[in-house]
């Protein structure tokens, strides 16, 4: 798993609250469902932020401060400050802000559970130091 699970799990949240909006409009409350998708996105775009961020700093062949710094300052006060006007105006329901925020976590736990069942992580073990016999190890 390396970054493009990241960006999977950034495109499966957003279609999933996307998919979520009509079922949860007609049968319970619209803001109930505006609520979801909005905390689902404000999660997506902070993932994507750290996932940037995590890029930039580690990037070995060229590290770009400015660019560094413009991510951080973006993510960090501008991110948040709209996070908390999102919770400050309660135009929404808190607790469904709340369910769109950790519905990236259901999906990350789901795609990772997807990944170890279909054995697409799957290590080889073939010539490892555990499988000699006689190498002084307990058999």
């Amino acid at each position: 798993m390396g970054l493009e699970f990241i960006t999977r799990v950034i495109k499966t949240s957003a279609i999933v609250s996307l998919i979520q909006l009509p079922f949860v409009a007609i049968y319970f409350d619209y803001r109930y469902g505006l609520g979801i998708l909005l905390g689902c996105l404000w999660g997506v775009v902070n993932l994507h932020f750290l996932r940037s961020v995590v890029v930039c700093y580690t990037n070995l062949s060229g590290r770009s401060k400015r660019q560094l710094m413009l991510l951080l300052l973006l993510k960090f006060p501008l991110l948040y400050l709209v996070g908390y006007l999102l919770l400050k105006w309660s135009l929404f329901p808190v607790l469904s802000l709340v369910v769109g925020f950790t519905l990236i976590f259901a999906v990350i736990l789901l795609k990772a559970l997807g990944r170890l069942l279909l054995s697409l992580d799957e290590f080889k073990t073939e010539g490892s130091i555990f499988d000699r016999k006689g190498s002084g190890g307990a058999s």
